[in-house]
């Protein structure tokens, strides 16, 4: 039994979630209700003024910013065309389209509005950087190091070039030039979210503190940053400061109280550290009522039950995680151990 505490205790790892792509600006166009975007009072405001002075291209292109915003991007794109239209001498203008299709996950369209924006603006770093970020978000890292570096030559001083070329660094195994590229983009801007975040990040994974004083500086920038919270409770854990993770851990269910893997590792701290299997239960069964396909709460609250001698909640939760991951060996060791 011991055997199976220790495996879902001893490997907790960092979850992260991705948002589902966009399958295009039509499918998009069908996630929100374009009722919301009429009710809202910015887009009454802006159509007020366009109603003005309907050749007005940046009246457009704010409409479009508006119309983005609520991922309404057939209106979004319409709106970018038209202020394109009426001043193509605008870079913004162009830009704000990239970010429509960047949005939509077309990433070939970002690709040509972003490369005629470097072709007619060629000192315009905001373009720069953004083809940089998209050959990065490609894993086209050369061409993105190339677009970046230009952005720098013209503007040595962009936060968001440095940040850009950690998280290269860092993908491509390159820890050192990650470190150094995140701490630039730092000192150029002391407010750079993201830099203070994957710095912590780095330096967490190595069970270091000072990934602490990061996430910190994180935090006292948007306070109520899931990711960041989640980081620095899972550090503490990873130190074996267990009081210290249970309370950050709560910090982060305060900000998202459906967070399931805060609440597993709760449980498994009630279960590995604090011997309290019952309460564990309560986690992991907030975790499964959160995810009910969470294979691993399955196998930890089983590991509970098997604790207390409650066999048959114990053989139904190894069942249910071997149903939603088959062969998972710890819950196949767990039903051997019940002679199963």
């Amino acid at each position: 039994m011991n055997n199976i505490i220790l495996f879902f205790f001893i490997t907790l790892t960092f979850f992260s979630c991705k948002p589902d792509s966009a399958e295009g600006i039509e499918d998009s166009h069908r996630t929100d209700s374009l009722m919301k975007v009429i009710n809202s009072p910015e887009l009454t405001a802006i159509n007020k003024k366009i109603l003005e002075s309907p050749d007005d291209a940046q009246l457009y292109n704010e409409r479009a910013q508006i119309y983005l915003k609520f991922k309404q991007l057939e209106e979004a794109i319409n709106d970018a065309r038209r202020s394109i239209k009426l001043d193509s001498t605008n870079a913004g203008f162009y830009l704000t389209e990239a970010d429509i299709f960047f949005a939509a996950n077309e990433t070939r369209n970002a690709k040509d509005v972003l490369e005629k924006v470097v072709r007619k603006f060629p000192e315009n770093t905001d373009g720069l950087l953004k083809l940089g970020e998209l050959y990065y978000f490609v894993k086209q890292y050369e061409n993105a190091f190339t677009q970046i570096n230009k952005a720098l030559k013209v503007n040595e001083n962009i936060s968001k070039g440095y940040y850009l070329k950690g998280n290269i660094y860092k993908e491509i195994g390159d820890t050192a030039k990650a470190v150094s590229s995140l701490e630039t983009a730092i000192e150029q801007d002391n407010k750079n979210f993201g830099a203070f975040l994957d710095l912590g990040l780095i330096y967490g994974a190595r069970k270091n503190p000072l990934a602490l004083d990061y996430y910190t500086n994180a935090l006292s920038i948007n306070p109520s940053s899931t990711e960041a919270l989640y980081a620095k409770a899972k550090l503490f854990q990873d130190m074996g400061k267990y009081s210290e993770a249970q309370k950050a851990y709560e910090d982060v269910l305060k900000v998202n109280g459906a967070h399931e893997f805060s609440m597993y590792n709760l449980g498994a701290i009630e279960f590995g550290v604090n011997k309290n299997p019952t309460k564990a239960i309560e986690y992991f069964t907030k975790a499964i009522n959160t995810n009910p396909k969470y294979a691993e709460a399955y196998f930890a609250r089983g590991a509970c039950y098997q604790d207390l001698n409650d066999n048959s909640n114990a053989l139904a939760d190894y069942r249910m995680c071997l149903q939603l991951k088959p062969n998972y060996e710890p819950a196949v060791e767990g039903l051997n151990s019940l002679g199963k």
